[in-house]
């Protein structure tokens, strides 16, 4: 099993995943989480889920890979600098007020 995120074709030839919108896109790919947003290199919603809607970049997803490595698997250098930045700032947070990680 590839840890790359892949599209995959059914029998028929066809792309493998609901279509949702009608508009070809499928379900796989409008995923709203940030292993997805860092896997394909879409900053915008990256930023989004992280500064607006608090998602954590340090959780990893089911498959056990954070959103940096979904990034750098898939070679999103945009990406994964803006998870490094994201757990810098955290970071230094954290470390300015004392708390530490168990």
């Amino acid at each position: 099993m590839s840890s790359e995120i892949e599209e995959t074709y059914d029998h028929s030839g066809t792309f493998a995943g609901n279509d949702v919108s009608g508009s070809g896109v499928t379900e796989e790919i409008m995923k709203n989480d940030v292993y997805t947003a860092a896997a394909y290199g879409d900053l915008d919603k990256l930023k989004n889920l992280v500064e607006l809607e608090g998602a954590s970049v340090h959780k990893p997803d089911d498959l056990g890979y954070r959103a940096l490595q979904w990034a750098t698997l898939n070679n999103r250098v945009a990406a994964a600098q803006n998870i490094l930045e994201v757990v810098i700032i955290i970071t230094t947070f954290n470390h300015s007020v004392g708390f530490t990680y168990c």
